[in-house]
C-alpha cells in the first residue's frame, strides 16, 4: 500500500497519506480485522506479482438502507500502472459470482465523491448512488471528506 496510495490519494493528507497508511495497513490493524468471520481480505496479483488489495466483508448492510445481509466491498486498491487494462471490471465480476450468488444480496461500496473517475467506473459496471456522507478522520484534509454509497443489485 505504501506504493500503490500515494499517487492516487498523497493529496487528500497534510502529511502525504503516511497517517492513514500506518493506521489502516498496520499488522495490528490487519490482525483486528482478520478476526472478523465476515471479512475476506485478498492480495491481488498479475504477471506474478502483487499489484493490489481487495476486502470484502460479507453481511453488512449499507447504513440508512434496509437490512438485507448485503455484501461491501470495503476496499479495492491497484496499482496505477495497471488500473485501465480491464481487471477492476474482472474483480468486480468475481466478487458477483462468489459472494452475491442469491440475487437478493446486493454489492454496495464507498466512494469519495472528489474520486470522478471511480463514480464513472462503478456506475458503469452498474452501480448507482444511494447516499452520501462526510468521512469523519480529522487527519485528511476537510475538502475531501465527501463520499458517496453506491450499491449495485445483483
Amino acid at each position: 500500500m505504501s506504493v500503490i496510495y500515494p499517487p492516487v490519494y498523497a493529496h487528500l493528507w497534510p502529511d502525504g497519506g503516511n497517517y492513514y497508511l500506518n493506521k489502516l495497513y498496520s499488522i495490528e490493524n490487519l490482525k483486528s480485522e482478520l478476526k472478523d468471520p465476515d471479512s475476506r481480505y485478498y492480495f491481488v496479483e498479475y504477471n506474478e506479482e502483487t499489484i493490489g488489495i481487495l476486502k470484502v466483508v460479507l453481511n453488512c448492510s449499507i447504513p440508512g438502507g434496509d437490512n438485507r445481509p448485503m455484501v461491501k466491498l470495503h476496499r479495492i486498491y491497484l496499482s496505477p500502472e495497471i488500473q485501465g487494462k480491464g481487471l477492476g471490471k474482472q474483480l468486480l465480476n468475481w466478487i458477483e459470482e462468489k459472494f452475491c450468488k442469491d440475487p437478493r444480496t446486493p454489492l454496495w461500496l464507498e466512494v469519495m465523491d472528489s474520486q470522478e473517475k471511480a463514480i464513472r467506473f462503478y456506475e458503469n459496471c452498474g452501480f448507482i448512488k444511494a447516499g452520501t456522507f462526510s468521512f469523519d478522520d480529522l487527519m485528511m484534509k476537510a475538502v475531501y471528506r465527501g463520499m458517496f454509497r453506491m450499491i449495485k443489485e445483483v
